[in-house]
């Protein structure tokens, strides 16, 4: 008998769960537990697609700095309280001299063969005077001993739409015809698109000093050619357009949104999860980055209502500013610095409305990656997950905020995402409205985000960051930035404390050569920026003169040193 019951009580125990003294789950069980409690609450409650429907369809575009984006980042905060979160933060994140607002915006082809115009503006670009008609007209070939008051009234198609096909020449000749034809009062410029696809882009760096007076179309390229064809044609087609664009003196700010759950071991090690809660405003900002947005949103709820009590603390961001250059991130990565050390990871979501499916590892923090997204891994057979080895260090090519916590050494990650949507089909174009998103994909992307951060935050230590690369390398956006707002190759504006403010770039300047290369247009500065060392020579153009100047990215230039001391210090080790 004694036997038997020493056998049972041994099949017993292997059969149960081991539980403590007083007959409590343990805290692995309890871990276990509150991951399946997740998994069923984004199953049953998932609220991702109603989060979106209030930013993108009730607030609308979020243009940093305008009254939208301020709704939308007190609306996040209200909805972060109502979680419960803690240390609940909406902060200034920069400003802009100018505020711009845009209002409704029509256009017209009249005559017999009349029809509405499809067409946008850049933000910060000047509106009409109220309701403006004129005649359709091509800019003279020459200038030179033309009569302006011939233009004066008249909406002008410039065909300059080539972007970065047109010589220095070319680019120099229309930036004059342009001075002589806005002088000569004509009603606004007219561009044609490149393809079905209106892209509404902008400059900040206007001041009230100097406003932009003349409007700037930019024209569906079937609609240019049509107008087009009737000017070569010999008849005098007039257009009607009303832009109600208009200015607000400055300062106008932009903030940043966030709130944590606090951690129960590590309080003062943070695992962000976030995105740019800002979008250009030709349309909602739904692909970008209305659903990185709320999908953030959403996690907080979820993880909340779970009862989610993680080791490290996970802080929620939105940010503001991200379209103009990161500026979001990067105020509150210099701000707060000295929490770069304690942050484990910073992962974004801004890549659209497809479903989250791989993301980048190193070597040395391999093993804790998959620790962490063990569970993402068999979340979903319709969508597999991936962790994909990377050799060469953490991608910076996607540009987005991830790039301002990797200037700081924090391991920044950008969820690469696939499915049967068309991305680029919303990004900056009038396209970017609400019925681009697909909620079975953003349900996902939530469990996967909200499982993804818990698991970073329990693992038992902070990421290792050994391998991560050399801060601000590789390409894109998020890569080497000059820091300068461009139209073809001249600098429209200069961004503060950028590497170009730095050299002595100012607005006006033509920039001819990087590194001893000779440009050939916008798509050849990409290139030139990667290529080589953190120190380049530029040669810009300034009234004529040829001006050299000297480009310098700081924090590359440091991690190569230290780099280097690495080296050197593993050199002499094998040495001895």
């Amino acid at each position: 008998m004694l036997r038997f019951t020493a056998i049972f009580a041994t099949i017993f125990l292997l059969s149960t769960p081991v539980v403590a003294a007083d007959g409590a789950p343990t805290p692995a069980d309890a871990r276990e537990q509150a991951v399946r409690d997740l998994i069923d609450l984004g199953r049953e409650d998932a609220q991702v697609m109603e989060v979106l429907h209030h930013l993108v369809n009730v607030i609308g575009s979020r243009l940093t700095s305008s009254h939208n984006d301020h709704v939308a980042c007190e609306w996040a905060m209200e909805q972060f309280e109502s979680f419960g979160l803690q240390n609940i933060v909406m902060e200034e994140a920069g400003e802009f001299p100018v505020a711009f607002h845009r209002g409704p915006w029509s256009g017209k082809l009249l005559g017999e063969e009349g029809m509405a115009l499809e067409f946008g503006t850049p933000a910060w670009s000047a509106g009409t005077r109220g309701t403006q008609t004129g005649p359709a007209m091509l800019p003279p070939e020459s200038t030179e001993g033309a009569d302006a008051s011939a233009y004066a009234g008249a909406w002008i198609l410039m065909n300059d739409g080539r972007g970065g096909r047109l010589s220095r020449e070319e680019r120099q000749a229309a930036r004059a015809a342009r001075t002589w034809l806005e002088e000569a009062g004509v009603a606004g410029f007219i561009t044609a698109t490149r393809n079905q696809y209106i892209q509404t882009l902008g400059n900040a760096r206007v001041t009230w000093d100097e406003l932009p007076t003349t409007p700037n179309i930019y024209l569906l390229k079937d609609h240019f050619d049509l107008v087009k064809g009737k000017i070569d044609a010999g008849d005098a087609p007039q257009l009607q357009f009303d832009i109600r664009n208009h200015f607000e003196k400055g300062p106008a700010k932009f903030y940043n949104v966030y709130g944590d759950i606090v951690g129960t071991e590590f309080p003062d090690e943070h695992v962000v999860i976030g995105g740019h809660i800002d979008s250009w405003d030709g349309a909602t900002g739904t692909t970008d980055n209305g659903c990185g947005s709320a999908v953030t949103i959403e996690v907080a709820r979820l993880l909340t209502k779970a009862g989610i009590k993680p080791r490290r603390t996970i802080r929620f961001m939105l940010w503001s500013g991200e379209e103009q250059g990161l500026l979001g991130s990067k105020a509150y990565c210099d701000k707060y610095s000295d929490l770069m050390e304690k942050t484990s990871a910073c992962l974004v979501y801004d890549g659209g409305p497809n479903v989250i499916a791989s993301l980048p590892t190193t070597e040395a923090m391999h093993p804790q990656m998959e620790e962490a997204f063990r569970h993402v891994f068999d979340l979903n057979p319709e969508y597999p997950f991936e962790l994909k080895m990377s050799s060469g260090g953490l991608p910076r090519s996607a540009g987005s905020d991830h790039a301002s916590f990797l200037r700081y050494g924090v391991p920044g990650f950008f969820w690469d995402q696939e499915g049967r949507a068309d991305t680029w089909h919303g990004i900056h174009t009038q396209f970017d409205t609400y019925d681009l998103a697909i909620p079975e994909y953003l349900e996902h992307s939530t469990l996967v985000v909200a499982l993804a951060a818990l698991g970073i935050a329990d693992l038992d230590g902070m990421l290792d960051r050994t391998g991560m690369g050399v801060p601000g390398d590789g390409g894109g956006r998020g890569g080497r930035r000059l820091g300068v707002f461009l139209d073809g190759l001249v600098v429209e504006g200069v961004v503060p404390d950028s590497p170009a403010e730095a050299a002595g770039v100012k607005a006006g300047d033509e920039i001819v050569k990087i590194d001893g290369k000779e440009l050939e247009g916008r798509r050849s500065l990409g290139p030139a920026l990667r290529e080589g060392g953190p120190e380049k020579p530029v040669v810009v153009k300034r009234d004529g003169k040829m001006v050299d100047l000297r480009v310098v990215w700081p924090d590359e230039v440091k991690a190569l040193e230290e780099q280097k001391k690495e080296e050197a210090a593993k050199k002499e080790k094998i040495v001895l």
